[in-house]
């Protein structure tokens, strides 16, 4: 178990039998010798083990029995030290039993039969320690022992108290008090002995049974008593253990105790001891022993009040003064215990009484809010007056102040108790008041103490005690008393700012006019007398009253506009300016000033900044004061705008400018008296001063950068002298170790802490370089001291409102906005952007020679640190309006310009983030201007040699990837999105500086120029728009004042609004309307917040009347993303949040909702269009279009003639129409929602879908009126963000609606006026145009990228520059991927590259560097054209430049690396097959010329068979896609070109024979140039009669007479290569199938035209061509084409093709079906034709009979042919029979047609027929030298003369046969002799060159068949005219005719007559007679 001790720690360590005393241990117990001691646990086995024994030992006599206890108490001592007072001993209670026994008989045997003083020397004789180890501890031993034992469990303790022990040991504690020793202090062990003998006592105190003992005699009545008679010769070092003891005897309240007290009348004695002891004895003593009496006295009250009232009758009030006035004039301590507890003591008996007081209530208001007087009793109140006034005697009659403080203090404590308690002693005894008037003569420390318990009156019970008041008034007044005036001044200033009614108590009371007077006078005073020096160390009281006055003039100022009216009409503000010089009133003066400034805030400006400028340069402290009550004005927006006007921002200018040097190191000699620490101070609270009047306040900030203040501010920043040199451009940059800089964070940490090890100059750069930052996030004004280190965003956001000491945080002023409601999508929000760029202006200033390494540090972490800045879209747009990269290029252009210097990389990207946004083009130029320069010598002389030695980075081999670029430096290459973050690796270095600062620029370019905006199918350039912000203020909008004012009849013209001349422009348009607008939203507002993004709301209002109406809504509903479009007429009026949430439901017909939320994505551009058409009526129908598409309509009411309820008008009456683009101020309602509004346009009327694309189409960029591109409508308004001006609102007060726009306060709020970019156009008044109505939630951008920018500056020229520059793979890619880049996303870059030949010149640069190119350049090149994503969309060439130029370059190409002419032809391919785009890209491909280049590429050694294919394949997609004779012309020409010389025979020439690839395609000797050719002439036949190609009779017609004739004729000539033959011809005869063009080309062509016509507008001239020289103009030759024709095939009757083609020809069958019939022979090929020719078309249209001469023809040469002797399966010989066989057969099926009976057919057969003798020079070429067979001489016989030769060809008879089958025909269907005709042709036909003999056996012979045919048509027999036998003959005819017959004899006998018959006279004379008899008989029957 555990003692008890009050110092347990202390006696333990002075015990006296402890080993550190030196005193040894009393009786060890028996351990082993040399061995360690026993723990605890052994030590207390032992003791029981021994205890036992001693217990079980024979009865002893009780001297032993006391020895044997007595050796057991050392080892139980032993065992309780070491176990840390824990006792673990079973048999303590009787162990304490016999110790406590033996220790009372010890003390017994001391004290019995001796005197007082005797005993007293025996006791402490006995208890004493005798220091000696052979004198007897016994006493010593049991003491210790039973101090211990007592202080174990109440169980024990009885053990003790039974003894009879605490009676004797109080008889002991009497003896020590009343009997002192006479040494002057005790020893050492004597203390310790005390303390065990007290300890003990209170021990036993604590205990009941312990307390009775105490009681059992009358030693306690004998000890109270020696207290009180407070003897002198008492021991002193007994009285505090003695007085302890008491009072734990009077604590224990125990009745017995009071009983005992009071029948001893203990009280009673003591005060009449006490009362005439009091004047003779110290007050202290005194108070102590009736403390002592009094705490018995309360400790019994609440038993029994015997003692209070033994009290009471004992006089003991009077006593109670008497020993407090004790104390007055007393030199004491102000912590006196005594007097504390005495004075308590008093307290407490005010509460002592039978009943409350009863009072009246008397209350007089006004009273503080809060306050409540309690009527009922609620905690302790005062009962006992008696006992009050004791204290109020004391406080009235004493001048002691610590004695009257505490008075005070306790009469304090009362009225914590119960605030009623105050009443119930002010309304009886009136203290306080009586107090007020005697506190003058109090000292100066009971006076702050009586006025602080004055103002815990009213702050605590929030009462006002009017009349205590109304007398400090007055003490005031009189001034009795300096310092007493001085603290009751001080009392009411700290009253007076308690609550905002004590200003008017104050003024009603006269306080602030008597205040005023006494400034007034201390004014003069001071103003006469000039500022004095001060001395620190002697008061001046007159000093702190006035200072104090001044204080209370502030506090009663403060939000009282009354009390500043009444000091301004005192006059005395020229009297506190005055004590502006003085510090010690400057800060009340300054007060006063401020709270002045609510009635006149310029006045305040104008003292302010004049005293600011009037200072001198020590007056430091002065500047520092001004300047921050300069801050707390310009909280206020009056007090930002005085400033603006008082010149203010430039007075903290010069203020700045005056500090030049001041931070030097050393400092300048001006600055020596001043630390640097004073500066930085002064420094801060001026940029302070700076941000808090450019915080939140739109017109002082555009004012400070229209002035160049921001300018001016770096340059005063740079004259402090912490900031270093610029550097010398010139210099060569310093060593940099390429380490991490540490954040900028710890830097300025590090700055600001008091152990830095920085520099002075560099810390102190730091700290303004801290300044500034938190000045650009717009919170360096909440920062007011320079010890704070910067804060975090969070720190700072806790902590918005922290205020100077003294300030009152429930002020006038407004709070400057919690942080945490500034929201923005980055962490940092740049809200002073001219601030950032001072810090850029200051970057190259951070270095310092003397600590190189620390200076580039700093300014990489700086450039780091406005790297993270510009992250947000948001922030690098305000950073480009602010003009930051102008600023980049003036300040860091070295290290712009140097890639070596360790701030580049981090100003490039900074850089190119922000041009990413907009650039001013001569920032641009600057900027290029770093990077693109013409390379040295060296580096050109470097690059050629690598050249030579083939170092060529773009061969095959190089086909690595690109490193990744840095972040914000360029993009993934390939693609057109933004560019990603990646590391610094794209940034290569290179051998020549030049090369890697040219890819440098080509990848700042590519970041720059990387779209951050993707439209749909296109990227684009984000435009300038307005955006707004909800989350700000919860509203933002474009206000459009006056869209139309409606007039009355009588209504005067100048009403109405708007710009123009002409009249007032109806409402609502009588033809419809249409609204545009360009939009994107970039965060939606949440469903629950309900605030819709309204697109348009137009408003009506008319004259007169209070309520406006919308009358046409277009919005975007939250909830579900649905556009609503509303002619719902609607009260205009603010929200009310009181409505319930669900609208009631719209009128029917007059609103359309579509859902259009999957159309919608966040951070893309749409266009929207709402088209309302007028329709009959009142209805109207309305569109709906999103991106052009349409996405609702419906019939709907349209809107109606006059707002509201309104259906008539007064005549002189008006409404006015304005609208409303976005969340007017009425809406306000804070929200989520984030949008943003291009260009949008109001039309009056119903536009067409045609101009809605064209809108789409322009894009959100386009910024007109639509004027050049005619678009339809005339727009009531244009806006445009880009075209806007920034006004004051005064400027815009003209408008008649200014009200209604600016629902601002503050006429100095700035407004964004977007201009109407209609507004100077023809017709009725227009609105001016659209006012940005909103101060945070509203912004307006001008965006103006570097791509647009690159137009100002050259544009393509630059881009080609990098080109140029490029030096290996990955600078050209670059280059290209820039140009790519500008060209996707600007148009206009496309337009000047055609107009400065761009893309010429692109492909000159791309043909130098061909080495270069790779698929990924091609890839980029496909990119440009607009085809490279090929399957993935649209793959239309959109651009031609490119295309044509580039692409279809082939030279270029062709001499590229990896084959990527391949890839390009494959490509070419692709976009010409397609289904879709393949015409209009074969278009674009004419433009471009392909084809011409295609043909060039034929003479290209290199090209393989597959590449020729390929590139035909593509020739004929381009034709089939768009058709061109001049590229018809250009094949033609080259075919031509292929041709072989006359000389050279092509059937000798192998064509499929392996190419030789060192011969160019077009080779003279090479049959790979026959194959092309005949690839060439397949295509064209194709293409021609391609289904794809539906070509009309005219279009082929022209394209055959501008080929020629001739043309198709050289590919039939004689040493052309047969297959080119078929192939010439079946092209000939496919354009010969037009009836049209058969004549002409039978009558003949000029020759030529297609030679003339391919050179027209070309330059491509053949090789072929140009040995020759131009002839000179002759006339055209015309050439007949048959004739030629049919010559060419005799040399080609030996293909079987050529005979099945001119068949085809002759059926009138399409060429193309010829593809798939038999090869095998010729008969199966006819045979087959005949099967398959169109019967219906031979039918409709007849034979040809071109092709039956043709046919003719060949069949004439191939019976010429002299016999090769191979036999009768020769081709000689089967042709001509299959001809023949077929011609018959065709007759057979078609003897009617009139091709048989045509002249020309039949001259032709007559020629075939005529005698093979004849024909000396029809036979072919290879028979020419080779002799006629020799004629037949002439018989008598006719016939025989007619006959062939034994070798004429065996087809001849057939062929006679033939001929008479076709003469039968004609004779027998000739009616009359008229039709004869046939037969005249044939005698008439014969050969040119034949003799008369042979025409007259030629003639013979057909006169003889004719004969024949009349003989046979008479009945007989055609053998008989022969002189044969006659043969049966089946054909029966009519006889002909007498007129047939005489035609015919007649002609017989001139024939006969003409010599020209030679036949048998008998058979001709016979002939004659036989037909004359026939028709004697038939017509003379009887003749």
């Amino acid at each position: 178990m555990e003692a008890k001790d009050v110092s347990e720690t202390e006696d333990r360590a002075e015990d006296p039998g402890s080993k550190t005393k030196g005193q040894p241990d009393a009786a060890q117990p028996d351990f082993p010798p040399g061995g360690q001691t026993p723990g605890p646990t052994a030590l207390w086995e032992t003791l029981e083990r021994k205890f036992l024994e001693y217990q079980q030992l024979a009865p002893r006599s009780p001297a032993e029995q006391q020895k044997s206890l007595l050796n057991l108490l050392p080892l139980f001592l032993k065992a309780w030290e070491h176990s840390v007072g824990i006792i673990c001993f079973p048999s303590l209670q009787r162990l304490a039993e016999d110790v406590s026994n033996q220790f009372a008989q010890e003390i017994q045997k001391a004290l019995v039969g001796k005197p007082a003083e005797q005993a007293r020397v025996a006791a402490g004789k006995l208890l004493r320690w005798k220091g000696d180890a052979d004198v007897d501890q016994d006493g010593y031993l049991l003491l210790k022992s039973v101090y211990v034992l007592t202080g174990t469990d109440s169980e024990t303790l009885g053990r003790v108290a039974e003894s009879g022990l605490p009676a004797l040991l109080l008889q002991c504690l009497y003896l020590f008090f009343v009997f002192p020793l006479e040494k002057d202090e005790l020893p050492e062990s004597d203390v310790q002995v005390q303390r065990m003998f007290v300890q003990m006592l209170l021990n036993i105190c604590g205990e009941a049974q312990g307390l009775e003992g105490l009681l059992s005699g009358n030693e306690l009545q004998s000890l109270m008593i020696a207290t009180t008679c407070l003897r002198e010769h008492s021991c002193y070092f007994w009285k505090e253990p003695t007085f302890c003891v008491l009072k734990t005897i009077s604590k224990a309240q125990n009745v017995g105790v009071i009983q005992y007290l009071q029948a001893m009348d203990c009280i009673k004695i003591s005060l009449q001891n006490l009362s005439r002891l009091v004047d003779t004895l110290p007050a202290p003593e005194v108070s102590e022993v009736v403390s002592l009496v009094l705490g018995f006295v309360k400790d019994s009250y609440p038993i029994s009040s015997a003692l209070f009232l033994e009290f009471e009758t004992g006089e003991g009030y009077p006593l109670l003064l008497k020993v407090l006035l004790r104390y007055d004039g007393l030199t004491q301590s102000e912590a006196d215990p005594h007097l504390e507890e005495l004075l308590g003591l008093v307290v407490w008996l005010t509460t002592c009484g039978r009943s409350e007081l009863k009072v009246f209530d008397s209350i007089t208001y006004p009273q503080l809010e809060g306050f409540k007087f309690h009527h009922e009793a609620s905690g302790v109140t005062v009962k006992n007056l008696q006992a009050f006034q004791v204290l109020q005697n004391v406080f009235h009659k004493v001048s002691d102040p610590i004695l009257c403080t505490k008075v005070l203090s306790s009469i304090r404590t009362m009225w914590s108790w119960n605030a009623r308690n105050f009443f119930l002693l002010e309304w009886t005894l009136q203290p306080i008041s009586q107090f007020v008037e005697i506190v003058p003569l109090k000292p100066t420390l009971v006076q702050r103490h009586f006025f602080q318990m004055l103002e815990a009156l009213v702050f605590e019970l929030r009462y006002v005690p009017h009349e205590i008041l109304r007398k400090v008034q007055r003490l005031i007044q009189e001034n009795p008393e300096s310092l007493c005036t001085l603290v009751a001044l001080q009392s009411i200033l700290r009253i007076a700012g308690g609550d905002p009614l004590f200003p008017d108590i104050f003024r009603d009371s006269g306080l602030l006019g008597l205040l005023l007077a006494q400034l007034r006078k201390h004014a003069k005073i001071l103003r006469k007398s000039g500022k004095k020096e001060i001395n620190p160390g002697v008061q001046d009281t007159e000093r702190e009253l006035t200072c104090v006055m001044l204080k209370t003039v502030v506090t009663l100022l403060k939000g009282s506009v009354r009390n500043a009216v009444v000091l301004k009409d005192h006059g005395m503000v020229p009297f506190i300016k005055i004590f502006l010089d003085d510090e010690c009133y400057r800060g009340a003066s300054l007060g006063i000033l401020e709270q002045l400034s609510v009635i006149n805030t310029e006045e305040y400006m104008s003292i302010i900044v004049g005293a600011l400028c009037s200072s001198t340069q020590g007056e430091i402290q002065l500047k520092l004061d001004l300047l921050k009550s300069l801050l707390r004005i310009l909280e206020t927006p009056k007090g930002r705008a005085a400033f603006r006007v008082s010149s203010g921002f430039n007075g903290l200018l010069s203020l700045l400018s005056d500090l030049e040097g001041s931070l030097q190191e050393p400092p300048l000699q001006t600055w020596g008296a001043v630390s640097t620490s004073q500066t930085l101070d002064l420094v801060l609270h001026s940029l302070c001063a700076l941000s808090a009047a450019l915080c939140l306040d739109p017109v002082n900030g555009d004012f400070f950068r229209r002035t160049g203040l921001f300018e001016k501010l770096a340059e005063d920043l740079c004259l402090l002298g912490c900031f270093g040199a610029l550097e010398e451009e010139d210099a060569s940059p310093p060593s940099w170790e390429d380490t991490k800089a540490r954040p900028f964070a710890d830097l300025l940490s590090a700055a600001f802490s008091s152990a830095s090890l920085l520099p002075p100059k560099i810390q102190s750069c730091l700290q303004i370089l801290s300044f500034l930052d938190s000045m650009a996030r717009g919170t360096l004004h909440l920062r007011r001291d320079l010890k704070d280190a910067p804060r975090t965003r969070q720190e700072l956001a806790v902590d918005p409102q922290r205020a100077e000491p003294g300030s009152d945080p429930q002020g006038s002023f407004k709070q400057w906005p919690d942080l945490e409601e500034r929201t923005d999508d980055s962490d940092a929000v740049i809200m002073q952007p001219g601030v950032l760029c001072i810090m850029v202006r200051l970057l190259p200033r951070l270095y310092h020679e003397d600590h190189p390494q620390l200076s580039r540090e700093i300014q990489c972490s700086m450039t780091g640190h406005i790297q993270s800045m510009v992250k947000s879209e948001k922030n690098r747009q305000v950073m480009c309006e602010a003009g930051m990269l102008r600023t980049l290029m003036t300040s860091c252009h070295k290290a712009l310009a140097t890639s070596s210097s360790p701030l580049h990389s981090g100003l490039i990207r900074i850089f190119e983030k922000l041009a990413s946004q907009a650039i001013e083009p001569d920032v641009l130029r600057q900027f290029l201007g770093l990077g693109i320069a013409s390379p040295p010598s060296a580096a050109k002389k470097k690059l050629s040699s690598s050249h030579v030695h083939g170092g060529d980075s773009g061969c095959p081999g190089s086909q690595a990837a690109m490193p990744v670029p840095a972040e914000g430096s360029a993009v993934a290459l390939g693609d057109a999105g933004p560019p990603p973050a990646s590391t610094q690796a794209l940034r290569p270095t290179g051998p020549s500086q030049t090369s890697t600062s040219t890819l440098q620029t080509a990848l700042s370019l590519i970041s720059m120029t990387s779209p951050r905006n993707l439209q749909p199918q296109r990227a684009a350039l984000a435009p300038s728009f307005v955006e707004f912000d909800m989350s700000v203020e919860g509203y933002g909008c474009l206000f459009v004042p006056t869209l139309a004012t409606v007039m009355g009849a009588s209504t005067e013209y100048s009403v109405s609004g708007g710009i123009g001349t002409g009249a007032a422009r109806p409402f609502p348009p009588p033809g419809g309307l249409t609204f545009s607008c360009w939009f994107l939203i970039g965060r939606h507002s949440a469903a629950t917040e309900g605030h819709p993004l309204r697109f348009l709301t137009l408003v009506r209002h008319l004259a007169r009347t209070e309520q406006p109406f919308t009358c046409l809504s277009v919005s975007l509903c939250p909830e579900d993303l649905s556009l609503v479009v509303s002619t719902e007429e609607k009260e205009f009026q603010p929200l009310d949040v009181m409505e319930p949430e669900d609208d009631p439901e719209p009128s029917a017909g007059r609103q359309l909702r579509v859902r259009c939320g999957q159309l919608l994505a966040c951070g893309q551009w749409h266009h929207l269009a709402v088209v309302v058409t007028k329709e009959m009526k009142r209805n109207c129908t309305v569109f709906t279009y999103l991106d052009g598409q349409v996405i609702g309509s419906a019939k709907m009411l349209y809107i109606q003639a006059l707002p509201g309820p309104f259906l008539s008008m007064d005549p002189s009456s008006f409404v006015d129409v304005y609208g409303y683009i976005g969340t007017p101020r009425v809406w306000k309602q804070k929200s989520l929602l984030t949008w943003r509004l291009g260009p949008t346009y109001f039309f009056e009327e119903a536009i067409s879908m045609e101009t809605l694309e064209v809108i789409n189409k322009l894009g959100p960029r386009y910024c007109g009126n639509f004027q050049a591109v005619h678009v339809q409508g005339m727009g009531c308004f244009d806006l445009h963000p880009v075209i806007y001006s920034l006004f004051i609102r005064k400027k815009l007060i003209t408008e008649n609606v200014a009200e209604k726009e600016m629902t601002i306060s503050c006429s100095a709020v700035p407004v964004f006026l977007l201009r109407n970019c209609a507004g100077h156009l023809s017709g009725s008044l227009r609105t001016i145009g659209a006012v940005a109505v909103g101060q945070l939630g509203v912004r307006v951008f001008h965006s103006s990228p570097a791509a647009s920018s690159l137009d100002f500056i050259g544009g393509p020229a630059i881009l080609l520059g990098l080109i140029s520059l490029a030096t290996d793979d990955h600078s050209m890619y670059a280059a290209v991927k820039v140009l790519h880049l500008v060209l996707t996303s600007n148009a206009a870059c496309d337009r000047l590259m055609q107009h400065i030949r761009g893309y010429q010149i692109m492909a000159f640069l791309l043909r130098k560097k061909t080495s270069f190119l790779n698929h990924r350049i091609f890839q980029l090149i496909l990119s440009i054209t607009g085809t490279a994503e090929l399957g993935f969309g649209p793959s239309v060439i959109t651009n031609v430049g490119v295309f044509q130029h580039i692409l279809c370059n082939f030279e270029l190409w062709m001499n590229a690396a990896d084959n990527l002419e391949l890839s390009l032809f494959s490509h070419l391919l692709e976009i010409l097959q397609s289904t879709r785009e393949g015409p209009r890209n074969a278009e674009v491909a004419h433009q471009a010329q392909l084809i011409p280049k295609l043909v060039f590429l034929f003479n290209e050694p290199g090209l393989t068979p597959s590449k020729m294919s390929t590139i035909i394949d593509i020739l004929g997609c381009q034709l089939r896609g768009h058709f061109s004779l001049q590229d018809l012309l250009r094949i033609g020409l080259f075919v031509v070109y292929t041709l072989k010389p006359s000389s050279v025979n092509e059937k000798q020439i192998c064509v499929d024979r392996a190419p030789d690839p060192s011969l160019p395609a077009g080779s003279q000797t090479s049959g790979k140039t026959i194959w092309l050719r005949n690839q060439l002439l397949e295509m064209l036949l194709s293409v021609i009669s391609s289904s794809q190609l539906h070509l009309s009779s005219e279009t082929k017609e022209e394209m055959f007479l501008n080929l020629g004739s001739d043309w198709f004729l050289l590919f039939v000539q004689a040493h052309v290569h047969p297959s080119t033959v078929v192939l010439g011809l079946k092209l000939l005869l496919h354009f010969l199938s037009s009836p049209s063009l058969r004549g002409r080309f039978k009558d003949g062509l000029p020759a030529g035209s297609w030679v003339e016509r391919s050179s027209e507008g070309t330059d491509i001239v053949m090789d072929n061509l140009k040995s020759h020289p131009p002839t000179p103009d002759q006339s055209p030759c015309l050439l007949p084409g048959f004739r030629v024709l049919s010559d060419f095939l005799a040399h080609h009757v030996h293909i079987p093709e050529v005979y099945l083609t001119v068949s085809t020809f002759f059926l009138q069958t399409p060429l193309t079906e010829l593809m798939d019939g038999p090869k095998d022979s010729l008969d199966a090929m006819l045979q087959w034709l005949l099967h398959k020719h169109h019967r219906e078309e031979v039918l409709r249209a007849g034979l040809c009979t071109e092709g039956a001469l043709l046919l003719l023809e060949m069949l004439k040469a191939t019976m010429n042919q002299p016999s090769a002797g191979s036999g009768d399966g020769a081709w000689e010989r089967t042709f001509p029979a299959s001809v023949l066989q077929f011609l018959g057969l065709v007759h057979s099926t078609y003897p009617q047609d009139p091709a048989w009976r045509a002249p020309e057919f039949l001259q032709t057969l007559a020629a075939v027929t005529f005698p093979l003798g004849a024909q000396k020079g029809a036979v072919s070429e290879s028979a020419q030298n080779t002799s006629s067979p020799k004629a037949e001489a002439e018989g008598d016989n006719a016939v025989e003369g007619l006959q062939a030769p034994a070798e004429s060809h065996p087809t001849r008879k057939q062929l006679k046969e033939f001929m008479q089958l076709l003469l039968r025909e004609f004779l027998l269907g000739a009616p009359n002799p008229k039709q004869w005709m046939p037969l005249e042709v044939l005698l008439e036909a014969s050969p040119d060159n034949a003799t008369s003999q042979q025409k007259r056996d030629f003639q013979s012979e057909i006169l003889l068949s004719t004969m024949e045919i009349f003989h046979v048509m008479r009945g007989g027999h055609a053998s008989t005219l022969r002189g044969e036998e006659p043969q049966p003959d089946a054909e029966a005819a009519a006889a002909p005719s007498l007129a047939n017959i005489s035609h015919f004899i007649q002609k017989l006998v001139e024939k006969l007559y003409s010599g020209m018959f030679s036949a048998d006279p008998r058979h001709i004379l016979l002939f004659i007679t036989e037909h004359i008899m026939a028709v004697r008989t038939s017509h003379w029957p009887w003749w």
